[in-house]
């Protein structure tokens, strides 16, 4: 017997319906519960999949999904979009496709950050991969306050969202971009948080800020994301290319020649379309890698500053102090100093000694 706090069922709906949402699996009255008081999970195993999903409503103009599950068989959703809505999908994995309004279809099949519009009046029909391991995060926005929920006005936002949030937009993909470690790791801390009731909501608000502040900056940033350049796919795969040699190499990297000829093209043209695609040119995409890395290392204070600069590919600490001050705004030192957590254990006799100079 259905539970009594189960809606009805309906055909379709809004993807801002909490209830609907929620508890699309209330035929089972044991699949659905409560973790907090505007969120619900559902647990697959009683519908014959495995892991979960929460449904979380963030007042009345958001609704949040994270998922972390295998479904059974491939499942179709239908919803009605009344309103100009936007959707922020943050993957590390999923099988997931899209048609709104028209036989034309996005397809989610990989880790990726992605902002798509979904303009009024269109319905959408979504097709969940049966068998395949979801790992996302959803956030449908209403579009319209969309920018005064994180104090932005229209013209912070970058021109493709600024249609979408004023309904000029068509449908599609506003934004996607591959995700590098750091947004990697926040994705799956945030899936596999081990908090729980109001103080999981908490943390699902503001890691899906933090998506936000990404996305956007990305946006900003990168020319390709905001339709005025790399229009052919060919470029972008190039880019990609690079882009994923360097992040296995940025500690010592190749001439930039070499990796040209590796891919497939020529050192002239890889720098132009590596410098649209991501904002940045293939040196400073290695430092800025190498900067992070030794930050990171800084606060772990196992390491003295000598070796923390070997370990980010530089062979003199002097080249690194110059390199780390000049992109930091502060010596290693300083930075180990002021930005190390309160109780991390800094031994006296090392500071005495010099080592970590």
């Amino acid at each position: 017997m259905a539970s009594s706090a189960t809606p009805p069922a309906k055909e379709t709906w809004s993807p801002l319906d909490f209830d609907n949402e929620a508890f699309r699996g209330g035929a089972n009255e044991h699949c659905t519960k409560r973790f907090a008081r505007q969120g619900v999970r559902t647990l697959h195993a009683y519908l014959g999949g495995s892991g979960t999903s929460d449904t979380i409503r963030l007042g009345k103009d958001v609704l949040l999904t994270v998922v972390n599950c295998v479904m059974p068989r491939t499942t179709r959703w239908r919803y009605e979009t009344e309103e100009p809505l936007i959707m922020l999908r943050a993957s590390l994995c999923c099988d997931v496709a899209f048609e709104v309004g028209s036989p034309y279809e996005q397809i989610f099949n990989r880790p990726e950050v992605t902002l798509v519009c979904l303009p009024k009046g269109r319905p959408r029909t979504v097709d969940i991969a049966g068998g395949a391991r979801q790992q996302s995060i959803v956030a449908i926005f209403r579009a319209s306050t969309f920018p005064a929920r994180y104090g932005l006005q229209l013209s912070d936002l970058p021109p493709l969202v600024r249609d979408a949030v004023t309904g000029s937009a068509e449908v599609g993909r506003i934004a996607s971009f591959p995700l590098d470690d750091r947004l990697a790791s926040l994705l799956a801390d945030t899936i596999n948080t081990r908090l729980e009731g109001e103080f999981r909501m908490v943390q699902y608000a503001g890691r899906l800020a933090e998506l936000v502040a990404y996305t956007l900056d990305a946006m900003q940033h990168t020319p390709q994301l905001c339709g005025t350049a790399l229009s052919r796919v060919r470029d972008l795969e190039l880019a990609y290319a690079a882009q994923k040699q360097l992040e296995r190499s940025y500690r010592k990297p190749p001439l930039f020649a070499d990796l040209a000829r590796e891919i497939g093209t020529n050192q002239n043209k890889l720098k132009v379309v590596f410098k649209e695609a991501f904002g940045v040119t293939m040196a400073d995409y290695c430092l800025e890698r190498r900067i992070c890395e030794a930050q990171e290392l800084l606060l772990g204070a196992t390491l003295t500053i000598g070796q923390v600069a070997e370990r980010v590919g530089y062979e003199h600490q002097s080249s690194f102090a110059a390199a780390f001050s000049a992109h930091v705004g502060m010596s290693p030192r300083e930075y180990r100093r002021h930005r190390a957590p309160f109780n991390l254990a800094i031994g006296v006799q090392d500071l005495v000694a010099g080592s970590l100079r």
